[in-house]
């Protein structure tokens, strides 16, 4: 066989994995790159929900009232971040605060939420760090 009848015996799918595979050596894929774009999001994300989190946590640790436009803005914040993690735990209630409408408590539904979502910060971070690091061609990925 000629070179010219192997070319064309070649089934199309074969040439598309030969584009994708035959990258210039040092420029990552496309999809890498939106593969990247998208973990380093998630991460961004959860990791604005952790501290939104923390911030809820402490405001309902010392039964912050919801007055201020910041403290109420954390609140519906938390509610929102929350949803998932509802009702899982009950809340460990210290008494009464100086206000009867927030009252100083633990809030175990959210120290749990707040481990998942690092549990998932971790995982996409690690994500982008692997699909970010340069692989050497001709070797096998890691």
């Amino acid at each position: 066989m000629s070179e010219q009848e192997s070319a064309a015996s070649v089934p199309a799918d074969a040439s598309i994995v030969a584009d994708v595979a035959e990258q210039p050596s040092g420029a990552p894929h496309p999809l890498r790159r939106v593969v990247w774009l998208l973990a380093m999001a998630v991460f961004v994300y959860v990791m604005v929900v952790e501290v939104i989190l923390a911030i809820g946590f402490v405001c309902l640790l010392f039964g912050i009232e919801p007055a201020s436009w910041f403290v109420d803005v954390v609140y519906r914040s938390v509610d929102r971040t929350m949803q998932p993690f509802r009702w899982i735990f009950t809340a460990i209630e210290f008494g009464t605060g100086s206000n009867e409408e927030v009252q100083p408590r633990i809030e175990s539904a959210m120290v749990f939420a707040m481990i998942v979502y690092g549990i998932i910060a971790l995982a996409a971070h690690d994500l982008a760090e692997w699909v970010g690091r340069p692989r050497r061609s001709g070797a096998a990925p890691t």
